[in-house]
């Protein structure tokens, strides 16, 4: 059987942060219990069910065995979760 996935998303609703789950629609502040603090942020548009938000992104490296996450916030929820990269290293995912 063969299959062929044209424009598939590197896009999730989920990540596991150390032994915590981060998804879609969580608090902001829930993010920072469950991950500590991103090691990186940054700021921009983003359309979200056809509607373009101004988002705050976090990213979040869970080491070499994972990936780099991108988490956005929008009015202090999760609207999104995506896989940016491999990660890179030790994870730094979870306290």
């Amino acid at each position: 059987m063969f299959f062929v996935m044209i424009g598939y998303p590197n896009y999730s609703y989920a990540f596991r942060c150390g032994n915590e789950i981060v998804s879609r629609w969580d608090p902001a502040e829930s993010v920072i219990v469950k991950c500590g603090n991103p090691f990186s942020k940054s700021w921009g548009y983003q359309n979200l069910d056809g509607k373009k938000i101004y988002v705050e992104k976090w990213f979040f490296n869970c080491g070499e065995n994972d990936f780099i996450y991108s988490v956005s916030i929008y009015e202090g929820t999760v609207v999104s979760v995506d896989s940016v990269q491999r990660g890179k290293g030790k994870s730094k995912c979870g306290n």
